[in-house]
């Protein structure tokens, strides 16, 4: 039930320091989902043939380390538990001498094509749930929330670079927003150490955004919301740990 990719970081995964990105990490990890997922008979394809598409509706990762350009890693993927609509999936991502370099946890829900609506989790996905590992965290994740101290925020369009076969804003463009929101507000002196993100409605093509955040304590985390600028709705929720870079 554990299933490995081995990947090389490229130029494409890397900042300009030459280090991989949050988003590149996530992205990995989203590449051996979906190639575990094809080997357990969950996969897109074979779920688009019921009309169904993966979702992504929230996903963590800690950072312990950045790897360079031209590093090689091994990502371990593995499904850890269903509820209601969600079905959860954890990674451990490790560089070749098996140092321990990011863990995460996702949760994701079939989205009937046809009605628009999540299916039921045990509709479509059944794994050997007695085979399962334990999760990747063993300990409760940072809340989300948003502060009610005053807010830096700007405003962003979608545009359709952002968007994917689903028609709205790719869940790893959303990542990219967020560093250049820190970066736009001089936080970019520092490295995402943790982020934990919750996705409460999709956007599409030209609609406008408002990202705002707030600090919490002198060096505390950044609390980060995205929003409809024209209805005002709640389109993700971010928690963001700081650390300075070594």
């Amino acid at each position: 039930m554990i299933f490995e990719l081995a990947r090389k970081i490229n130029l494409f995964h890397t900042n300009a320091n030459g280090l991989a990105t949050m988003t590149a990490l996530c992205l990995l990890a989203q590449e051996s989902a979906g190639d575990h997922a094809e080997l357990l008979g969950f996969g897109m394809e074979r779920l688009a043939e019921q009309k169904i598409a993966w979702v992504l509706r929230e996903q963590a990762m800690h950072v312990f380390r950045y790897p360079a350009l031209g590093e090689e890693l091994r990502i371990f993927t593995w499904p850890t538990r269903a509820e209601r609509i969600l079905c959860h999936r954890d990674y451990r991502i490790l560089d070749f001498e098996g140092g321990l370099v990011a863990l995460g946890t996702s949760a994701w829900f079939g989205l009937d094509l046809e009605a628009r609506r999540p299916r039921k989790a045990d509709s479509f996905f059944c794994p050997q749930w007695e085979l399962v590992p334990k999760p990747a965290f063993d300990q409760p994740l940072p809340d989300l929330e948003m502060s009610s101290d005053p807010c830096q925020a700007e405003e962003r369009t979608v545009r359709a670079s952002d968007v994917d076969a689903l028609g709205h804003m790719n869940n790893l463009r959303y990542l990219d927003w967020i560093e250049d929101h820190l970066a736009t507000f001089g936080l970019d002196g520092s490295w995402v150490r943790f982020l934990r993100i919750r996705h409460a409605r999709e956007v599409t093509a030209s609609d406008a955004v408002q990202v705002r955040h707030a600090r919490r304590g002198e060096n505390g985390d950044v609390l980060l919301q995205m929003q409809s600028v024209e209805h005002g709705r709640e389109v993700c929720l971010a928690r963001v740990i700081l650390a300075d870079q070594d």
